[in-house]
Order: structure tokens, then C-alpha cells, then sequence
């Protein structure tokens, strides 16, 4: 089957019913063989490209992921056309595609800020509200530029930007609801002979029960079920971007842009230059507070560094309130450790000193030690020279028991004592 009739005929959709009124003839056009015409949908894919200009103005424009890019510019992102979940062959990209731009812009730390062009009656549920969330929570700033229609899917979407310009009071801005609308074939087909079979396992009692009742007439089940529940949350969304919209804009009406306005769906009427003035300022605003951040974040880590060089833990230095007073008592803490410091290097010069004169006090010494030791190894070897052995009979020391002399000095030794 045809992927943009399978769309069609099995989603549940946030679109202006004029659009619809053009898909119930496409689908009539398509089950009688006709065709879309594939070059109208090229031209569709070449308006929905997103690109970036450089340095915030329009001189000069880049590829989205061109290495090149410069610093301080912003990313034109169109928003074109039915809404559908994914890329059409040779149509408009889908909502995965664009989120992952997105997801790119806010890597890239060239581009500072996001606008969004949009011109669309709104498409499918499914993944609008995963957009319109990455755009609501995106880092960096994002506006919405309206350049004719912002119904539904599309109001979802851009209901999350910092700020929406339309382009003219002709501008329309609504259709907040659900529908569901099909057309059921089956009497068609069964004109043509063609017999319907449908059953389910045993215990699938609930299988499709919701859509067989739409079929039979019956759309409570489906109504409370599924299209409340999708409303309930596309609602809340609007009211927690959009803090001033009236009671009145959300049951489902389309405004003129004036009237949008009064309505809280719409900020201001202005030219493209002028959204993209302001997106400039802001994307401005974010580079400076982005890089202030992160200079703060360079000093709260010398911060919590100093703290826990004056014994504080991380928690308490993060708690540790940083006045002109006690940044004062740490200078004077400073000032104390600094004397403390010179006064230890002093003593610790000092003692350097001492110890270097006891070294060469100890070396002298040992030289003297050294000196003494030799000579008295010269000594002891003079005497040792001396010395001779007594081997003559006159030699022989006379008494009792007279032992022989033996050496020199012994000889002497016992003259001088008598014997």
C-alpha cells in the first residue's frame, strides 16, 4: 500500500479540518488509481531543508552538520507541510528526522540558537509530543517564526518556543484537539464482490473493540479511550508553555493572528528579520551566560579546592556562603599562613646551615682521625723493623729459671728492671 494512504487511513491525527477535507479527496484519488505528483513533493523536501546562518545573519548560510560552521550562528529549521512521523519519499521530513537536527544544534557549540519556520495544518500524534518536548526543554534558545498556518500538531510543537512571531494578521493560529476520521470501505469493496472475514482467538474478547464500535456508529469508547486522553495531554502542554492562553483557545477554534494574540497562542506580528533579530539576541544572551557558567564552574572548583585546603569537605565548601567577609577572614587566614610559611623556611634555612657546618666539622676530623692512624701505622712499622732475636750466650738474662731473651726491647726491659 501506498506509505502516505497507510498513514492516512491508520493514525489518529492533530490537523486543521480543512486539510482533512484534502485527504479525504487524496484518499479518493488513490483508491481510484490517480498518483501524487512526486515532482510537487520534491519541492515540498527542497522548502523543508534546515540550514544555518552564519553569525546570526543572512548573508551567508551553511549545512546543518557543515565542519565549518561558524561560532555565534543560528539554525533554520522548517516545519512545512502535514506532520508525519517519518521522512515521506521526496516530501517533508518527519518529526524523528527533525528531532535529531535538534539533538545535533544543541552538540554543535558553533550554534547558539534555534528558529523555527513554520507553515502547517498540523499530521500525525504519534511523536509530535516527543518533539514539542525536545523543544520545549532545549538548552538553547528557540523561536517560532509562523508564515501562515499553525494549527494543531504544529501549534503543539512551536507551543514550546521561547517566543512565536507570525508573519501577517492574515496568519492563522489554533485547532488545539483531536480528531479521528475514516472512511469505511468495506460496503465499497463488497459492491465488487469482495466478502469480509474477521475473527478473533477466544479469549481476545477486547480485540479492536474500540474501532468495531466506531464502525457500528458507537464513538464513546473510542472518543474517551484514545482522542480525550491524546487532548488531556496536548492541553496540559499548552497551559505549561503557554501560562496566559484563555479557556477559550482550547476547545479546538482557529484565530487570526490578532485575535491569537489576545488569545495567549501568540506573542508578536513581525517581519522574518525580526524573529531573526530576536533569535540573535537571545542566542547573544545564552553564549554569554553559557560562557559565565562556565567560568563559575572553573571557580567553584578552585573554590571547593581552597575550602579543602582549610579542611572544609566538598558538601560543606559547596554550602559555604562566599561573602566579602569571609573572603576577608580568608585573606587574613592567608596572610597568617604566609608568615607562618617564611618564619619555617627561615628556621629550616638555619638548621641547613648547622648541619652543613657539622658535616664539615666531621670531615675535618676525619681527616685529622685518618692522619693520626697513619702515622701511627708508620710507627708501628718502624718498630716492628727493630725488633732482632737474642741467639748470643751474653744475651741470656741470668736468675732463676732465666728464660731466654727473645728480642731487643725485652732485653732492655729486664736491664732496666734489674734482673
Amino acid at each position: 500500500m501506498n506509505r502516505l494512504l497507510n498513514e492516512i487511513l491508520s493514525s489518529v491525527w492533530l490537523i486543521d479540518n480543512e486539510r482533512s477535507a484534502y485527504y479525504a479527496s487524496l484518499v479518493h484519488t488513490l483508491f481510484n488509481g490517480g498518483s501524487v505528483n512526486q515532482g510537487d513533493l520534491s519541492i515540498e523536501r527542497a522548502k523543508a531543508r534546515s540550514y544555518v546562518l552564519a553569525g546570526g545573519g543572512p548573508d551567508q548560510s551553511f549545512g546543518l552538520r557543515d565542519e565549518s560552521i561558524p561560532a555565534g550562528s543560528m539554525a533554520v529549521i522548517p516545519i512545512r507541510s502535514e506532520i508525519m512521523k517519518y521522512d515521506q519519499e521526496c516530501g517533508p521530513r518527519g518529526t524523528m528526522s527533525i528531532m535529531d537536527e535538534i539533538d545535533a544544534v544543541n552538540k554543535n557549540p558553533n550554534i547558539s540558537g534555534i528558529l523555527l519556520l513554520i507553515d502547517s495544518p498540523g499530521g500525525q500524534v504519534s511523536a509530535t509530543d516527543l518533539l514539542a518536548e525536545k523543544i520545549r526543554t532545549s538548552p538553547k534558545p528557540v523561536v517560532s517564526y509562523i508564515e501562515g498556518l499553525c494549527a494543531s500538531a504544529a501549534l503543539w510543537i512551536a507551543a514550546g518556543s521561547d517566543k512565536i512571531f507570525a508573519s501577517s494578521d492574515l496568519d492563522r493560529i489554533g485547532s488545539i484537539g483531536v480528531m479521528l476520521a475514516f472512511a469505511d470501505l468495506k460496503p465499497y469493496y463488497e459492491k465488487l464482490g469482495v466478502k469480509f472475514h474477521e475473527f478473533t482467538a477466544t479469549l481476545s474478547t477486547d480485540k479492536n473493540k474500540e474501532f468495531k464500535d466506531v464502525l457500528s456508529g458507537n464513538y464513546d469508547g473510542y472518543r474517551t479511550e484514545v482522542l480525550d486522553k491524546i487532548n488531556e495531554k496536548f492541553i496540559a502542554h499548552i497551559k505549561q508553555c503557554r501560562p496566559a492562553v484563555s479557556e477559550d483557545a482550547l476547545s479546538g477554534k482557529m484565530f487570526f493572528a490578532q485575535d491569537a494574540i489576545a488569545a495567549g497562542l501568540l506573542d508578536e506580528i513581525g517581519s522574518f528579520q525580526s524573529a531573526l533579530a530576536y533569535t540573535a539576541n537571545l542566542s547573544m544572551q545564552y553564549s554569554q551566560v553559557q560562557s559565565k557558567h562556565n567560568d563559575n564552574m572553573k571557580f567553584s572548583s578552585k573554590w571547593n579546592t581552597l575550602m579543602g585546603f582549610f579542611g572544609f569537605s566538598t558538601d560543606q565548601a559547596d554550602a559555604e556562603e562566599m561573602t566579602v567577609e569571609r573572603i576577608g577572614q580568608l585573606d587574613q587566614e592567608m596572610s597568617n599562613l604566609k608568615s607562618k610559611n617564611e618564619q619555617l623556611e627561615a628556621n629550616i634555612q638555619k638548621e641547613a646551615c648547622a648541619k652543613q657546618q657539622a658535616l664539615d666539622s666531621l670531615a675535618a676530623e676525619k681527616l685529622s682521625h685518618d692522619a693520626t692512624r697513619k702515622a701511627f701505622e708508620d710507627l708501628k712499622a718502624e718498630d716492628a723493623g727493630g725488633e732482632t732475636t737474642a741467639s748470643k750466650v751474653k744475651d741470656m738474662i741470668t736468675g732463676d729459671n732465666p728464660a731466654p731473651a727473645v728480642y731487643g726491647h725485652d732485653k732492655l726491659a729486664e736491664k732496666f728492671l734489674g734482673k
